[in-house]
């Protein structure tokens, strides 16, 4: 594992980050990192709604500085603002990490929260919920590592599937390795914006062997993971870059200068 420094938890409110990221922390014998200020739920408002945009605009950046801070750290796992993939430039920054996106829906957010105190404003909690999942669940995906779908509060099973995942990724490592995976490899511009955009390793080693004419499933047994965590980090690579095909995706691979 000695090749994971960090490890982000992302997801919405009630997906169970802290208990996830205490319990993980506890095993690994890491530090936990709360980064997670709740300020959205608490209010119930989102953020533009409570700071306003030059408002909104200086809580992203005092994220940016929270996350910027958190990648000095090592052997550390970190729950983060739910807002924290509503911006492009952390999102760019998660990139780089081992990142767990906790999946959570709407009505077990609301029978975990219901436990706690209630937003502090008179909101429709279900709506204000499914605005966010509308907005962040595909941001959430564009950064992810790792999705678990967290409604069946199996804690013991979650922290277990992390752990294999990063045990499993030494495998991932010794691909790249063997592959001669470089910067350019991670790096790409959005096909459509022209936008500067980060890849993970794990996405980086599944397109450059779906660029090779891998398939997935021969992917996935060439580097010792599932095959729908494959498909997964192709679809999120085909999201983050603008294609709407893995023909377009290995075609924008190649025509890189």
């Amino acid at each position: 594992m000695s090749q994971y420094k960090r490890i982000f938890i992302i997801g919405h409110p009630g997906a169970g980050k802290a208990l996830v990221a205490k319990t993980l922390a506890e095993k690994l014998g890491w530090q936990f990192i709360n980064a997670d200020l709740g300020l959205e739920f608490h209010i119930g408002r989102t953020l533009n709604e409570i700071l306003g945009k030059h408002g909104e605009k200086a809580f992203h950046h005092c994220a940016s500085e929270i996350l910027a801070n958190q990648l000095q750290k090592e052997k550390i796992v970190v729950t983060t603002d739910a807002s924290i993939v509503c911006h492009e430039k952390n999102r760019q920054l998660l990139s780089a990490e081992f990142v767990v996106y906790l999946q959570v829906s709407t009505p077990m957010q609301m029978e975990r929260t219901s436990r706690n105190p209630a937003p502090l404003t008179n909101t429709d909690l279900k709506i204000f919920l499914d605005k966010l999942h509308q907005e962040r669940d595909s941001l959430y995906d564009q950064v992810a590592s790792l999705s678990i779908h967290s409604d069946n509060s199996a804690l013991e099973e979650h922290v277990s599937t992390i752990i294999k995942t990063v045990l499993q990724d030494k495998e991932i490592k010794r691909v790249t390795n063997q592959l001669k995976l470089d910067e350019k490899d991670l790096i790409f511009f959005h096909r459509i914006t022209h936008t500067l955009i980060h890849l993970s390793h794990q996405q980086a080693v599944c397109l450059k062997l779906l660029a090779q004419g891998r398939t997935s499933k021969e992917i996935a047994q060439e580097i010792n993971i599932s095959y729908r965590t494959v498909e997964g980090h192709i679809a999120n690579t085909m999201e983050l870059l603008g294609c709407s095909s893995s023909k377009e995706l290995i075609t924008l691979y190649h025509d890189r200068p």
